[in-house]
């Protein structure tokens, strides 16, 4: 949704994982069936601004009561770069919301000018679209997003004529996560457009980077058993014959940039919609007035409880 209506003209693309009820927050019901990113690669020094102009898009569906929502994240490692992740049914359904925005002036203008400013800050753009591959992924329901801090990206570049031996592979994977009961969550998306042929992309859902700490450990010795000899001298073969290349990045979730759904952001709204500062602040001062007069009333009541006393003890 967020600047749909620019993805389309710039080229019908996707999103990656990242909402394991990636941006559309649909993680009861477990990943959307495809995913609509668009990537921005932010210009160096310029990540405080392209925040500030970001978050205007959220308040302007926000206006228009906008039903489609999209999660925003920031890169930690890798290039510097802010995807926009939207969950749609279908790419019908990603059409009908893009023909709706283009049917409210107001907001086209709105976004529009928005775009001119956000254009200032970028290097480059680039819209993917992508579809979910559920029987690739490994628990990717029951996830919930607004708990969620991080998304573990990585990127599978397959050699032409091997995409066979990816899904072979990741199968065994999946298999050996299954019978170890690995803790983890991922789902898996096959690039439909916007990305090189052969281009899949894994989100793993992550509430902290300290679960990247224990990866050694959930990956040691009982998961080494269940993928076994075999499994392992077959993971060799198959990785070697189709895989041209693989990336992982790590994103950071941004709650500025983002336009999540009331239930997302109920699961933590300290991250998702914090008071701004000035509003704690002056919350934070009037608590202190009303402190200070309360102590006051306090010790006038207490004076004047003390003179009547004197009063009454008068012959």
């Amino acid at each position: 949704m967020k600047k749909s209506m620019f993805l389309f003209v710039a080229a019908c693309l996707f999103l990656s994982t990242t909402s394991i009820a990636l941006a559309q927050e649909q993680a009861p019901s477990g990943p959307p069936k495809v995913l609509q990113i668009y990537r921005e690669e932010v210009k160096p020094g310029k990540g405080a601004a392209h925040e500030k102009v970001e978050a205007g898009w959220p308040r302007a569906f926000a206006n228009v009561k906008s039903p489609t929502h999209y999660l925003a994240m920031v890169s930690v490692t890798g290039p510097s770069e802010a995807w926009f992740v939207t969950g749609f049914d279908s790419l019908a359904a990603w059409e009908k919301d893009r023909l709706a925005t283009e049917k409210n002036p107001a907001l086209t203008a709105e976004l529009d000018q928005l775009g001119a400013k956000d254009g200032e800050l970028l290097s480059s753009v680039r819209s993917i679209v992508a579809s979910y591959r559920e029987e690739l992924s490994y628990r990717a329901t029951g996830v919930n997003l607004g708990q969620m801090r991080y998304f573990y990206v990585t990127t599978f570049r397959i050699r032409p004529g091997h995409e066979n031996d990816f899904v072979e592979a990741n199968k065994i994977i999946r298999a050996a996560h299954e019978k170890a009961n690995v803790p983890e969550h991922w789902a898996v998306f096959q690039v439909l457009s916007g990305l090189p042929s052969g281009t899949y992309l894994t989100f793993q859902p992550l509430q902290s980077l300290a679960e990247v700490d224990t990866f050694p450990q959930t990956h040691g010795k009982t998961y080494q058993e269940a993928t076994g000899d075999e499994g392992r001298q077959k993971l060799r073969e198959l990785t070697s014959a189709g895989m041209l290349s693989s990336e992982t990045s790590i994103f950071l979730f941004s709650p500025k940039m983002s336009y999540v759904s009331k239930e997302t952001a109920a699961a933590d709204p300290g991250f998702w919609t914090p008071k701004p500062a000035v509003q704690v602040a002056a919350v934070a001062k009037k608590e202190g007035k009303e402190a200070a007069a309360g102590k006051k009333e306090i010790k006038e009541a207490a004076a004047a409880k003390k003179e009547v006393k004197k009063t009454v003890a008068k012959p």
